[in-house]
């Protein structure tokens, strides 16, 4: 991939008047978030996880005891899409990550529960995840990730 200051040289010298700042701006963005997705997911594959399975199941532990919710409950309180929820839950099953199971009082509810595995094995991964997020972020330092942490929710802000 091109670095970022060869592109704006050329878009300079092709239209010398536009401010292509914010281009590189967001370039470097898009840039950092690949390369974070794709450290962050060989993490995941180590445990047979995807980033979207992970979603899931680090949402059921951090809901606590009894670690069980309705797909559209998992829907509200994860940081992925809704996409192919059914396909992504069959595969964790299949895996033995979590279980599923209809309401004995209304069966229109299903839940999905972490299973014996699922819990043990989400501690690991997390634990792994953190790790993992701890080594991209250590050579800022504590001062440069607390200033990026507050310039990044002032500009989540502004997108919302």
């Amino acid at each position: 991939m091109q670095d970022l200051e060869t592109i704006q040289q050329q878009w300079a010298h092709e239209i010398p008047d536009l401010d292509t700042s914010t281009m590189a701006l967001i370039g470097r963005m898009q840039t950092i978030h690949k390369q974070l997705t794709d450290t962050m997911s060989k993490t995941f594959r180590r445990f047979g996880l995807t980033d979207a399975g992970f979603d899931v199941i680090a949402t059921l532990r951090r809901s606590g005891s009894p670690y069980r919710l309705t797909p559209n409950q998992l829907l509200a309180q994860m940081l992925v899409t809704s996409g192919s929820m059914t396909s992504r839950l069959s595969r964790l099953q299949k895996q033995g990550w979590i279980s599923r199971s209809a309401d004995p009082d209304d069966r229109r509810v299903s839940w999905v529960q972490l299973t014996e595995k699922g819990f043990t094995q989400s501690e690991e991964v997390l634990r792994a995840h953190v790790a993992t997020q701890q080594q991209l972020l250590a050579p800022l330092g504590d001062e440069h990730r607390k200033q990026l942490t507050e310039l990044l929710s002032a500009f989540e802000n502004v997108l919302q």
